[in-house]
Formats: structure tokens, sequence, C-alpha cells
């Protein structure tokens, strides 16, 4: 690696890969920096929405995304226990894709559009600002080096050890979540074109297809009742689909495959600072967006854009370089914290148990099309 870049983005996922590529594509000396090797597992509904695929229009990889075969998906389902199935068209139609083969593509789009992306590097410590430039501090198997950079983009996801060492105030947060994944098998023919939410006392889980007829199962359960449960996510699994005899008849003719389950957490699902010390923050680093909204990823494109479009302008002169946080925080908050607070509102209504229960009853599909319109916009 060179010592010194325009721009030094920390890590790879869709949010990180979006703003390299974008950076690199106006032309900026760009290194991307992954902890993990590619491709990998992430917990995550695997479920890009539509307004995500006019970001992939915008980073070149579109046509790409579509070669892989995802599965388009056009309507959804919600089932609260106790109630009739409420069905929903989405806004615009969305694809179901692993993050396994989506995160691999979008990194070496940024590669391809001129970013040094690499592996296996564990930043340790960014200092600085953008007014004498960072310096970015990193491990790399047994040893440590550091590189400068005139911007950072902060992209690693909804935590990492980084966030502690910020002092970031969302760890301070009451009402945590774990999030979990598990990819099944089987006849997931009633699935196609479809995705499924299920909700339980403590959390909600959803069911929808990926490519190749593969099924994505993903849900969040909040760190009180998981505590209450044997170890494991089988246990969590058994008290979903024992909470909801929807979920547990389509998990019927489904088996997990062989990697089993994936699990992460502590999650809080809130709007972040989208800066901090002088970084721009993108995707889950700015603020992890509930999943039933299946906005999250459509969420980290656009606002990986942003950050690089932004940074972009910044480097080019037609920012000031000291402006660049204050210019990229009004943006982001107003192009996503109305996402954010529909999101809560929402969340709290779908699980508190007997809110949630009379909304079905009362206003079922009208609360549905109203809360997923406020969510995408």
């Amino acid at each position: 690696m060179d010592r010194m870049y325009d721009a030094v983005v920390v890590g790879a996922g869709p949010a990180g890969s979006a703003a390299a590529a974008r950076l690199a594509g106006f032309g900026a000396k760009v290194a991307l920096l992954e902890k993990d090797a590619f491709p990998r597992r992430k917990v995550c509904g695997q479920f890009l929405a539509g307004d995500g695929i006019d970001s992939l229009e915008r980073l070149g990889a579109k046509d790409s995304v579509e070669g892989l075969g995802p599965e388009r998906i056009e309507t959804g389902r919600i089932h609260v226990p106790g109630q009739a199935a409420v069905s929903f068209p989405l806004r615009a139609p969305g694809l179901g894709i692993s993050r396994r083969v989506f995160d691999d593509l979008l990194a070496r789009r940024a590669e391809t559009a001129g970013a040094e992306w690499t592996t296996g590097i564990r930043v340790l410590a960014v200092e600085g600002s953008t007014d004498g430039g960072f310096r970015v501090r990193f491990s790399r198997g047994d040893s440590s080096d550091e590189i400068q950079a005139r911007v950072v983009v902060g992209a690693w996801g909804r935590w990492d050890a980084l966030d502690r060492s910020l002092s970031r105030r969302f760890l301070s947060l009451r009402g945590r979540f774990f999030g979990w994944n598990v990819e099944l098998a089987g006849d997931s023919e009633f699935l196609r074109g479809e995705v499924r939410l299920y909700l339980f006392e403590g959390g909600y889980c959803g069911l929808s297809r990926l490519e190749g007829g593969r099924v994505n199962l993903a849900g969040v359960i909040s760190d009180r009742l998981r505590q209450g449960l044997p170890a494991g996510w089988d246990a969590v699994l058994a008290h979903a689909r024992h909470g909801n005899p929807e979920l547990a008849r389509d998990l019927a003719s489904l088996q997990a495959e062989r990697d089993g389950f994936l699990g992460t957490g502590p999650v809080f699902f809130t709007a972040k600072p989208p800066t901090e010390r002088g970084m721009l923050m993108a995707g889950d680093a700015a603020g992890v967006i509930d999943p039933f909204s299946g906005e999250g990823q459509a969420s980290a494109l656009a606002s990986g854009i942003l950050a690089g479009d932004t940074a972009a302008r910044a480097l080019a002169g037609e920012v000031p370089l000291p402006d660049l946080p204050r210019v990229y925080a009004r943006e982001w908050r107003r192009r996503f914290f109305r996402r954010f607070a529909w999101s809560a509102l929402f969340r709290r209504i779908m699980l508190h148990r007997e809110i949630g229960s009379a909304a079905a009853r009362l206003a079922g599909r009208p609360l549905v099309e109203l809360a997923m319109r406020n969510l995408g916009r």
C-alpha cells in the first residue's frame, strides 16, 4: 500500500464499495480497506429494495447484479399472530440476492473503477481532521502500519471496535436487539416473487428467495427476551415458530443448509451521527434501519454514493475541505432521517402485542402501505 491517498474508505460492504467506486470514478486515489476475506456471509435480510436498483445503475453494476439471477420480488405479506395475513404490493420490485455474491461484486466494481481494495485489514484508529488530513492506523496479520488521507469514509457496518474507540453515543442506548439468519433449501415455490414477515413475542423474521431458488430466513430478537431462552439460535427459531404458526407451516418444507445459523449483535436500530471527528459515516455506521422496512441495503448504497460524491466535490475544490463534514451531515439528514423516524414508529406498533394485533385487525393493508411509502422516502 502507498502512504498517501485522497480518500480511505473503511469497510467494503455496499455503502463502502459504493463510496469507493464513486470517488475512484471521479479520479480520486482511493484505498478501500476490509477486515474480512471475500466472499463472505453476512447477517442480513438479503433483499434489495427497488430504489436500490437505481443506485446500482449509477454505479454501473445493474447488469452484473441482474446477471447473477436474483429473485424478483414484487409483493409482501405480514403475518401477525391471531390475525389474517396482510398482503401488499411493493412500491417497486426488489431483488433477493445473497450478500455472499452481492458484496463481492460491488467491491470488485469499486476495484475496477480504480479503488485499491485490500482485505485482511483491521483499522485500529483514525486520527486527524479535514483541516490537516487523517492518519489511519491498521493491523494486518501480526504487523501494523498507517496511511494518510485527505478524506475518510467510515462504512464498517452496524458495530465495530472503532465505535467504542470513538465513544459513539449509540453504544449507551437501551433496547438492544440481536440479528440472525440461515439459508434454507427445499421446495420454495410458494415464495416465488414474495417476501413474508412474521411477528412473534420479542421480535420478527422474514422469508424470501435468493438467486438459485434458495431461501433466506432472517430475524431480530430483543436482548431482553433472548436472555430468557436457552443458548443457541435454534432456541430462538423454536421460540419464533411457537409464537407464529404461519411461520411453522411455511418452514415445514424447508431445511437449513450445512452452513447453519449466523448471528450478530448487539444491534441498535437508530440513526447515528452522520459524521464523527471529520469522518463521513455511511451505511449502518450512520444508522441501522429496521430490517422489516426492506430499505437497509438500498439506503446503504444511497448513503455510500452520497458520501463518495460529496467527498469528490470537496477534493475537487467545489466545497472547502473543512466544510465537508457539515455539508455531508446536512444532506444525509435531509435524505435519510425521515426513514428512521417512521421505522421507529412502525417497530413500536409491530412489537407491541396488543397494539400490533389491533392495528392489523383495524387498519391492515392501508397502515402497511403508509409505512412503506414513508420508509422508502
